[in-house]
């Protein structure tokens, strides 16, 4: 979330792979040194996060305040555009040069933790991190084969965001949340129709794995296997998603294929552009959206499958993480616990890095519910104790950035005609099984 738009507007409008080079041993060769050589007795603390501006600003400030009370710890910051940060921190990390502290996106996580390059905070957490005030799924984001390697720093969670002054000025009637995959589709036809080829239903989401991946466990099955070694998910049921796009783009219920890849950030959106009423994203995004907009965005529910199981789920996905060369991971501990509990850093970083982890972070911020962000942290609180909403799935496997690029590339050629949903579901399946083995 964040922010950047990269991930968080779903793989497919920016992605970068993280080569990162396997750690021998993890002796704590890297930054973070004491200092003691000197003799000034302080500790040194290098911070890395990726993001926007107000992501850098809202940083800045924390960091600034963690400075103000702990005269002893010399930080260091660096930040970056989420392609631009994991390319650096690959080399970094390969060189044994990473830093302390680091922003760490599910996308890379098990990448990270399974090559020895983060430290288990399992020792830290319910003493010097306090996670007591999360909800479940959020305080076990960072858990990988029983190890905390992570310490979630926001709440995220699949949303729709509607502009419903739109959908009024076209005569169609509102939607029901209530919403099926069916109705969606009868929906989002209806408002292809009264938009006469200049306004369509949804934004296409054929290409969104993020987005897949709910379909598939309403269905009853996670898309991988435990151990993230395969797909759990049939070749059938991916070739039933591309076809439910394929027929959404026929009936002009979703944009043309040029217009859905003229996407690549938040301003050339679909939404925000006027072409469809309706898109998909990050719940958190729409404080990044509705800026961008005259009209008001709300947030609703995505379509469920007619008696299927809750898929949809809210957890972090991004964490704070350490580096397991850190020669400081008690400071890096103890930073992190000040970003996700002290108010005054609460209250810096607001919601920029998403919806805040914790009810007493959202107590603090005490937001009025008809903003922006207080409609992601309404949103966010309601989903997670909703019947559509249901235990988060296993961080994603190794290989997660290979396969939602795929899973976008392959979406595209079907939607310009260069494969078809059999096609490419028969591919996607084989490239996939690949991918995993590694």
């Amino acid at each position: 979330m964040t922010n950047s738009i990269s991930r968080r507007q779903f793989v497919g409008w920016s992605i970068a792979g993280a080569g990162i080079a396997t750690l021998a041993g993890c002796s704590a060769t890297g930054k973070g040194g004491s200092g003691s050589g000197s003799g000034s007795g302080t500790s040194s603390l290098d911070v890395s996060w990726y993001g926007g501006d107000p992501v850098h600003a809202a940083m800045k400030k924390v960091l600034a305040l963690y400075g103000a009370k702990h005269a002893g710890v010399k930080i260091s910051e660096q930040h970056s555009a989420f392609a631009d940060y994991w390319d650096k921190l690959a080399t970094e990390t390969a060189a044994r040069d990473a830093p302390d502290v680091m922003r760490m996106s599910m996308t890379y996580f098990t990448d990270y933790a399974e090559r020895g390059a983060l430290f288990d905070l399992t020792d830290f957490v319910g003493k010097s991190i306090d996670t007591s005030g999360m909800s479940t799924g959020v305080a076990k984001s960072g858990i990988l084969h029983g190890k905390q390697y992570g310490i979630g720093q926001s709440s995220i969670a699949n949303a729709i965001f509607i502009n419903n002054e739109l959908v009024d000025s076209l005569g169609v009637a509102k939607p029901d949340e209530n919403w099926t995959w069916s109705s969606f589709a009868d929906w989002s036809k209806s408002v292809g129709e009264a938009g006469g080829g200049k306004v369509f239903g949804s934004g296409d989401m054929g290409g969104h794995f993020e987005i897949f991946e709910p379909f598939a466990r309403q269905h009853g099955t996670e898309l991988f296997t435990s151990g993230g070694k395969s797909l759990a998910v049939s070749r059938d049921l991916i070739e039933e998603w591309w076809s439910y796009w394929a027929d959404m783009r026929k009936a002009k219920a979703v944009p043309p294929a040029s217009e859905t890849a003229s996407e690549t950030g938040f301003d050339t959106s679909a939404v925000v552009k006027g072409v469809v009423p309706v898109t998909f994203g990050w719940v958190q995004q729409i404080q990044f959206l509705q800026p961008l907009m005259k009209q008001t965005l709300d947030l609703m529910v995505p379509p469920t499958v007619a008696g299927g199981k809750p898929g949809y789920y809210v957890d972090s996905q991004d964490m704070w993480s350490v580096a397991s060369t850190s020669k400081n991971p008690d400071k890096a501990a103890d930073l992190i616990d000040f970003m996700i509990n002290d108010d005054a850093a609460i209250k810096a970083l607001g919601v920029v890095l998403g919806v805040p982890p914790s009810k007493h972070a959202t107590d603090v911020l005490a937001l009025d519910p008809s903003t922006d962000a207080g409609k992601a942290v309404k949103y966010a609180q309601d989903l997670s104790t909703s019947d559509k909403a249901s235990t988060p799935p296993a961080p994603w496997p190794k290989g997660y950035s290979q396969l939602s690029t795929l899973f976008t590339k392959t979406a595209q050629d079907i939607s310009f005609g260069k494969s078809n949903p059999a096609q490419g579901a028969t591919d996607f399946y084989g490239q996939a099984k690949q991918v995993l083995s590694q």
